[in-house]
């Protein structure tokens, strides 16, 4: 099996977690005691959509946004690490081993950011990236005589485009979508049977289901997943970065690599 062929099954497979079978079995357990009690509270269903789906789907749109905007800023991000090193490249009478310098230095710090927006949340693993800045500047700084003021003030404006990009990329993995949007969605899913189960056909016996009673249980059913499932998406395509999911940053295929420098064989 592919490493895309597995991540798609796992993909596939996260939106079927506890919560949804959690509240696939409160579905079940709420309609059968509806059908014990004879509880039949007619109330229009059109409650479901401004409670729930409204604020869910607003939830998901939140989510998708804040994942378009990170590709952005990554692809960003690595095309500022070709033009710093081009410019870099372009100045007269700098070597080879200046130009590697610098390449490989700004290659490590995209390693640090990917294994940051992949595993690590600390505020730690991300002070190093800009502890990581001055070396970039110290770097230029070393062949400063090298430059003319036109070359030198497009490699600081590049080098700090570079890690804004880094900085806003940061922002995003550390500001997601409303956490009290999330919750309030996740407590009404929790209570949507209690609602959607007030609209089935009562019977006198609780476990002697017709037809027409399990078509409301079916019906039940069928909203609680779907909105569950909906709610699973969501935060599964909360962090665009951890490689978990199908909608993810293809971080592997957009990142600079040492084919990338000049002086590639």
């Amino acid at each position: 099996m592919t490493n895309s062929t597995r991540m798609s099954s796992n993909a596939l497979l996260s939106v079927f977690n506890h919560r949804l079978l959690l509240i696939l079995l409160e579905t079940v357990i709420v309609f059968f005691l509806y059908r014990e009690y004879q509880i039949n509270i007619d109330f229009d269903i059109s409650i479901v959509s401004i409670a729930i789906v409204f604020p869910l789907v607003f939830s998901i749109t939140s989510a998708y946004q804040r994942r378009q905007e990170a590709i952005g800023l990554f692809l960003d991000f690595r095309n500022k690490i070709i033009d710093l090193t081009n410019i870099y490249f372009a100045v007269d009478k700098i070597e080879e081993k200046d130009y590697t310098h610098l390449f490989n230095k700004l290659v490590s710090i995209q390693s640090s950011l990917i294994n940051y927006l992949k595993m690590n949340d600390s505020k730690e693993a991300f002070e190093q990236i800009r502890q990581e800045r001055k070396d970039v500047l110290r770097i230029i700084d070393e062949r400063k005589q090298l430059f003319n003021e036109r070359e030198k003030d497009s490699l600081i404006r590049v080098k700090n485009e570079l890690f804004l990009s880094a900085e806003k990329i940061r922002g995003i993995k550390i500001h997601g979508t409303p956490i009290s949007l999330k919750k309030y969605c996740l407590i009404f899913i929790y209570l949507s049977p209690l609602l959607l189960n007030t609209q089935s056909i009562l019977d006198k016996t609780p476990f002697d289901l017709t037809f027409e009673s399990g078509i409301s249980l079916l019906f039940s059913l069928v909203m609680s997943f779907v909105l569950m499932a909906l709610y699973n998406v969501q935060d599964y395509i909360e962090n665009p970065f951890d490689q978990k999911g199908l909608d993810d940053l293809k971080i592997d295929k957009v990142m600079v690599n040492e084919e990338e420098s000049l002086f590639h064989p």
